[in-house]
């Protein structure tokens, strides 16, 4: 198209010489600016050429002294910042069609622009991430195993949840050696101490005293300032399974490695019982002996974002009368981006922050980034030297956000029961920690203490969610109170008639 129109804008050029040297003393001597240019660049977007030399008229009189380009596609400014902070926009938000479309729609009203290599990475791990997630929360073992083999990048230590949530799906395939080289991968490259110790404990459940005491040594390599910290989960572990303490040993990447073992088989997965009706999170197995669940994985309440600000949760802002952080400019402009749901802009206005209030609220962009690892650093910066109470206590109740999404409950219950939280937020954390104690002692098979827990849950919230109301009708049934349990099921049942209520009460039935 251009280099047809070229000898024809030369000659309307020369034509156009009287007419500007006419107008020349009224028309300003500055060149179109960005936005004198808009209407010229979408017509040559459209490649309408009639309206192309219209516009160029218009521009040479209004602006004597601009030479128009020999190449028109000179004039194609870059992309504006705002469309591609829309299209990570998009991402966040899991809208990936949405995005898509974004990028083709950029491309062509930009012709020289084409997607980045970040930009990409950035998009194919979204959604690899939305898989692995839908994957685990339908418990498709398979198609969960087979997703994080071909993105390691789901593997980081900063998606250490993500392994973790690995190795349970390889133990639910009956593959306990599989699901303990996930977790020795996270021992041997991750060296945040918490995580090395929640590893540890997970790893527990599948690993014997020697196993457990290899992946302790990994550990301490790891994180040599947490060796005695790990050293007593360790020996806590060992005595838990009949084993005396021992005598220990005295060490990157950051994707945590894949055991070598092959991918499950097929006919693994179908001794599998059948994945769950949406509505409901556990069934009962009806062939076996004792009446026993598949665990679940983890509550839905921690798999939950903070897309908005839950109770003084995603933003966690100081209290109106209070200059932001004594006047800081970067904590405004961090806040601003928060507020208008632009995480990775918080991040960047906050990256080479020192201030502990201007960390504390980039540990709450990073949390809503679904990067709880660095929110938690974050927060216990924040914790220990924000300026105010307030913003002290808000990093806290962040820092056991963030603990919770990482499975750390123990850690997030310390936190509550050392700080000041407000009503609110211990109400918040509580529940979770309800929660999922409840769900860890029901698949630990302890259905007294699971129904303690759920029952507590309800007297804290005044509400007990569904998923968890069948666990505890099953946790009655497991522990021989058949008419509590046919009184919960029926009560879900007449709520909503479902396959799994319906199973659920057919397992009440005198045999």
């Amino acid at each position: 198209m251009h280099s047809a129109l070229k000898p024809r804008f030369g000659i309307l050029a020369t034509s156009l010489v009287f007419a500007c040297l006419v107008c020349a003393s009224s028309a300003s001597a500055q060149e179109p600016s960005d936005a004198d240019l808009e209407a010229l660049r979408f017509y040559i977007a459209e490649d309408n050429e009639d309206a192309i030399r219209s516009e160029i008229r218009r521009l040479q009189i209004q602006y004597p002294n601009w030479v128009v380009p020999d190449d028109l596609s000179n004039l194609q400014r870059d992309v504006p910042s705002a469309n591609i902070d829309r299209i990570y926009q998009l991402i966040e938000q899991g809208e990936f069609a949405a995005v898509r479309d974004a990028i083709d729609a950029t491309a062509t009203s930009y012709p020289d622009w084409s997607p980045s290599a970040e930009l990409l990475r950035t998009l194919a791990l979204a959604e690899a991430q939305s898989s692995f997630d839908t994957a685990i929360e339908n418990q498709e073992s398979e198609t969960a195993i087979g997703i994080a083999r071909s993105n390691p990048a789901l593997l980081s230590c900063e998606r250490v949840n993500n392994a973790w949530l690995l190795a349970e799906r390889y133990v639910a395939l009956s593959q306990a050696d599989t699901a303990l080289g996930v977790y020795s991968g996270v021992a041997r490259t991750c060296t945040d101490p918490d995580i090395l110790v929640s590893t540890l404990e997970k790893a527990s459940a599948v690993a014997d005293a020697q196993e457990l005491g290899e992946l302790a040594d990994a550990a301490r390599l790891q994180a040599p300032a947490a060796a005695d910290r790990i050293t007593t989960v360790e020996t806590r572990l060992r005595a838990g399974m009949g084993a005396e303490p021992r005598a220990t040993t005295d060490g990157q990447s950051a994707t945590i490695p894949l055991p070598d073992a092959a991918a499950p088989r097929p006919d693994d997965a179908e001794a599998q019982p059948d994945p769950l009706e949406p509505a409901d999170t556990a069934t009962a197995s009806e062939t076996a002996p004792a009446l026993s669940l598949r665990p679940a994985l983890r509550p839905r309440s921690l798999s939950r974002r903070v897309t908005g600000p839950p109770p003084q949760a995603a933003l966690a802002p100081a209290p109106a009368s209070q200059p932001a952080s004594q006047g800081s400019a970067a904590l405004a402009q961090a806040r601003q981006a928060a507020e208008r749901g632009d995480w990775r802009q918080c991040l960047a206005l906050s990256a080479s922050a020192r201030s502990g209030d201007i960390v504390s609220q980039r540990g709450w962009c990073a949390l809503n980034l679904d990067r709880p690892m660095q929110a938690l650093t974050d927060f216990r910066t924040g914790a220990s030297t924000a300026t105010t109470q307030r913003t002290r206590i808000d990093s806290s109740y962040g820092a056991a956000l963030a603990m919770l999404q990482l499975g750390m409950v123990e850690q997030a219950a310390g936190i509550a029961a050392t700080t000041h939280l407000l009503p609110d937020q211990r109400l918040e954390i509580e529940s979770q920690i309800l929660d999922r104690r409840g769900v860890d002692a029901f698949n630990r098979g302890d259905f007294r203490q699971a129904i303690a827990y759920f029952d507590e849950l309800e007297r804290v919230t005044g509400i007990v969610r569904r998923d968890l109301a069948l666990l505890r009708g099953y946790a009655f049934l497991n522990s021989g109170q058949r008419a509590s349990a046919k009184a919960e099921f029926m009560r879900l049942h007449d709520q909503m008639a479902t396959p799994a209520t319906r199973r659920a009460l057919s397992q009440t039935l005198d045999r």
